[in-house]
């Protein structure tokens, strides 16, 4: 059986990786951000502690340090949220 990889799962929908640091340049998440219409961006952030926050912009931020999808099903469920605007 084949390990869902999430990371790979967003980039290849789409999203755009920015890693965050911290200002001794210690890295401290990656956001992934997607144009969903123009001029209209959501964004995930995977924590260091690989916990997930996410935000839409219909639902606000609607997910702070929530555990990351185990399979493409849940992130799919994620990111129909996630793109709601």
């Amino acid at each position: 059986m084949k390990n869902f990889n999430f990371y790979n799962f967003l980039t290849d929908n789409g999203y755009q990786r920015e890693k965050v640091r911290d200002s001794k340049g210690l890295f401290f998440a990656n956001n992934y951000q997607k144009e969903i219409e123009p001029n209209i961006w959501n964004c995930l952030t995977v924590h260091s502690d690989k916990t997930i926050s996410a935000a839409s912009p219909k639902e606000g931020l609607f997910l702070i340090n929530g555990e990351q999808p185990k399979s493409e099903e849940e992130a799919k469920e994620l990111l129909k949220k996630l793109e709601i605007v």
